[in-house]
């Protein structure tokens, strides 16, 4: 049996790997994607090339020949990839309440209105003049002045005389600041003890008027002020000054005393209304009565000050008292002129010279 072998010479063999490498590599020419020209990367930008014009390019273009076509000119929209840095300057809040058409909600306190410690302006010389017994805060204001005048006086009768008395104030406007809503209750107080010209009893064998010593305690709660700015602080005239009235209550008790020894201590007592300025004059009307003198008595009192040193050590006014009943028994009138001064007023002479008004 023979057996036939295929040969294939190496020439031939040579020739066929040459052909399938040539196939391939046309194959891969034809696949390939064609190449486009590289487009110029866009310049650089920031945050302050926003909305501008588009810088020129930073290319050097080649000399101006005929015919030249330009083919590097950058996109018409360029995108920014930089982030813009972060703004230095603080924007003012808006104030959402002063918008048109804004409503604000405002929630009421809780707590309830505390009425103030002091009535009076801070800069008003209210009884300066008088040296503090005691005082400061959670404390009544206490003061002590003398008293000493001129006076006339009318039952039925008219004599003239001396008048000397010591009066103590007493400002609760510490006690009202620590009662805080309930300082309404806590009224001034003033307490005068006098010697001179008192009514005698109407039903006196001889009614009229003699020497004898008066005691009265007067309350009065401040409930009503008004203030006005207008005046000189340092005017010698009290009235010139910036004022503050006060209006409220009043109500005094107290009793007369005749040295005759005719009669005993005959009470009084009194209620009605004062209207105050500046706590160092007022004029008050109550009703009440008077042991001794008939009926019910209508009485209208009054002090009025005319002069104080500017250093408020001394103070002159003018006082005044109409008491009238209902029986035909003559009304009681009283008038003078007084003078106010502190207690140690007397045991300094450097100050003596105020006690002369209108010189300084």
């Amino acid at each position: 049996m023979k057996i036939h072998k295929l040969s294939i010479p190496l020439s031939m063999t040579a020739g066929l790997v040459g052909l399938v490498a040539c196939a391939v590599s046309c194959a891969k020419k034809n696949n390939a994607p064609e190449k486009t020209p590289e487009s110029t990367p866009p310049p650089p930008t920031n945050s302050m090339a926003e909305n501008t014009v588009p810088a020129a390019p930073t290319n050097t273009p080649a000399p101006v020949e005929t015919n030249v076509v330009v083919t590097n000119v950058p996109a018409a929209s360029v995108e920014i990839t930089n982030p813009p840095p972060a703004e230095t300057t603080t924007t003012a809040p808006t104030n959402e309440a002063n918008l048109p058409g804004h409503s604000t909600v405002v929630e009421m306190s809780t707590n309830a209105p505390v009425p103030p410690a002091n009535f009076y302006p801070a800069t008003m010389t209210t009884n300066a003049l008088l040296s503090p017994v005691a005082g400061g805060l959670g404390c009544t204001n206490l003061f002590l002045a003398l008293r000493g005048g001129y006076e006339h006086i009318y039952h039925g009768d008219n004599n003239d005389s001396y008048w000397f008395s010591a009066k103590l104030y007493a400002y609760g406007d510490g006690l009202r600041e620590d009662a805080g809503k309930n300082g309404w209750l806590i009224p001034d107080v003033d307490a005068e003890i006098s010697t001179g010209y008192v009514p005698k009893p109407d039903r006196d064998p001889h009614p009229g008027s003699d020497t004898g010593l008066r005691f009265r305690a007067n309350f009065m709660w401040p409930w009503f002020h008004w203030s006005t700015m207008s005046g000189d602080p340092n005017s010698i005239f009290p009235f010139s000054r910036p004022l503050t009235l006060a209006l409220g209550p009043t109500f005094n008790l107290g009793f007369d005393h005749l040295y005759n020894g005719e009669t005993d201590f005959r009470f009084a007592n009194y209620a009605g209304v004062r209207l105050t300025f500046n706590r160092s004059g007022f004029i008050e009307y109550t009703v009440g009565r008077t042991e001794g003198l008939d009926s019910v008595r209508q009485q209208i009192v009054a002090e009025l000050p005319f002069y104080e040193s500017r250093d408020g050590a001394v103070r002159y006014f003018l006082r005044g008292l109409w008491n009238h009943g209902l029986s035909r028994d003559p009304d009681v009138l009283e008038g003078g002129v007084f003078v106010e001064m502190p207690l140690g007023l007397l045991i300094t002479p450097e100050k003596w010279g105020d006690l002369v008004p209108f010189v300084q």
